[in-house]
């Protein structure tokens, strides 16, 4: 690993960091969740841009690989607070279970309609 990729990988984290922060300036004006506006702020700063950058694409792609293990701590959370949340317990997780599954769904299905057709250069190998 080179220097300059591991200051353009650190640079890209600070730029997510960075863009949550706006956007969790942002919702103290307008009532939308804060990774939210981040998101639609790094969103509109691409499209201004007109394109991902490269070191941008890997450090999202490695947190994305990686997002499983960001529920850890919620659930760990809740079964600290277990006495607190008392017979609701079970709710609480399978609130959690039935959302992620649905925002899993939406995200997959929204993805499928908007890049249908974005990889059209596969061979005749994939094929068979």
């Amino acid at each position: 690993m080179s220097k300059r990729y591991i200051i353009e990988s650190v640079l890209a984290f600070f730029t997510l960091i960075l863009f949550l922060f706006l956007g969790n300036r942002l919702s103290h004006y307008i009532a939308l969740p804060a990774a939210l506006l981040g998101l639609l702020l790094l969103f509109l700063g691409l499209l201004v841009l007109g394109r991902v950058p490269t070191a941008l694409a890997k450090v999202s792609q490695f947190l994305l690989r990686h997002l499983s293990f960001f529920f850890i701590p919620p659930l760990i959370g809740a079964w600290f607070y277990a006495e607190q949340l008392g017979s609701k317990l079970w709710l609480f997780l399978l609130a959690i279970i039935v959302s992620t599954f649905i925002s899993l769904c939406i995200t997959s299905w929204l993805g499928l309609r908007l890049f249908k057709g974005a990889n059209n250069t596969a061979t005749q190998d994939d094929h068979q």
